[in-house]
């Protein structure tokens, strides 16, 4: 049963990750884009359940590891990265560099605690790779009720 709710979630958020992505080139028809909110934009991300613990893979194309910043509180994951970049706009008469901030956000509500002093996170071609081990719960211990 747990493979078919795996299943489920993949499937879930492949669909949340296109009809995001559906969205934005809509949007950026209209002319926007670059001022679309954060939680529109982007990252795109999928959450896994391998057992203790969880693994978060973040599409950030373009962001290197420096740009970004990731912290977990709690039953929370949060990303957040920002790029500055260089913009030149030229025409017959002019030239001009403008100075272009990318930013992108997502706040993630995990199933369960993690341990956040134990996450790590990998970078490779684009996509950040969080892993957080679980926060083993306490069995729960029953009290025997002596009847009278």
């Amino acid at each position: 049963m747990s493979e078919l709710i795996l299943w489920t979630n993949r499937e879930i958020n492949k669909l949340r990750r296109d009809i995001d992505r559906l969205f934005e080139r809509l949007w950026m028809g209209f002319g926007g884009g670059a001022d679309l909110p954060g939680d529109m934009r982007g990252p795109y991300f999928e959450l896994l359940d391998e057992g203790d613990t969880l693994v978060v893979n973040a599409e950030l194309p373009g962001m290197r590891p420096k740009d970004v910043e990731i912290s977990v509180r709690e039953d929370m994951l949060f990303i957040r990265a920002e790029k500055r970049q260089a913009v030149e706009t030229s025409g017959p008469f002019y030239r001009r560099v403008e100075q272009s901030l990318r930013s992108v956000s997502r706040r993630i509500k995990l199933p369960c605690r993690v341990k956040a002093t134990d996450v790590r996170a990998d970078y490779k071609a684009g996509v950040f790779r969080i892993v957080m081990p679980k926060i083993e719960m306490e069995k729960k211990k029953g009290i025997k009720i002596r009847v009278k």
